[in-house]
């Protein structure tokens, strides 16, 4: 294989393995994925055909600056005091179409889809979602450093957390 194939096989890798920790909930090896200075944003919708596109001045469904606020939600999973997460609902992420999207140094783009089913106090619940991703490359591997999620729903029913995304 080429550098440029076992880059794809690489990325690939860590999306998968990056939801599948999720639906496991093996939350301790699914924030070592993310760089310390990884940001994790889910925008809402402005209208009909945009998101919004400062997390900092506009309304977001969820933003994380940095790894610490990755860090703290999953403390309030696991400590049980996220009243959305009581009982925790049981996921399933199916991701499709992961798509290198550039390269320029040590860092990479990337797209994918997702749709996840959970199940739980609300009953079954499907959520369709665009992702994309910066890693940046370290001795150590691959590490996000930005994974944007776009819900293509704009009305939610129910809780929305990281392990529905």
């Amino acid at each position: 294989m080429d550098i440029e194939t076992d880059l794809k096989h690489e990325v690939a890798d860590l999306v998968n393995l990056e939801t599948t920790l999720l639906d496991r909930r093996e939350w301790d090896d699914w924030v070592d994925l993310f760089a310390e200075d990884a940001v994790y944003w889910v925008p809402s919708w402005a209208n009909e055909e945009d998101t919004v596109s400062d997390p900092e001045t506009q309304l977001n469904l969820m933003y994380f600056r940095n790894r610490g606020g990755i860090e703290d939600r999953v403390f309030r999973i696991e400590s049980r005091d996220s009243y959305a997460s009581l009982p925790l609902d049981r996921t399933v992420h199916i991701v499709s179409n992961i798509l290198v999207s550039n390269v320029k140094g040590d860092e990479i783009s990337a797209t994918a889809n997702c749709l996840v089913h959970s199940f739980g106090k609300h009953g079954s619940q499907n959520r369709a979602s665009l992702y994309d991703f910066k890693f940046r490359k370290s001795d150590i591997g691959l590490k996000i450093i930005m994974k944007k999620i776009t819900l293509i729903d704009d009305m939610l029913e129910g809780p929305v957390d990281i392990y529905h995304l």
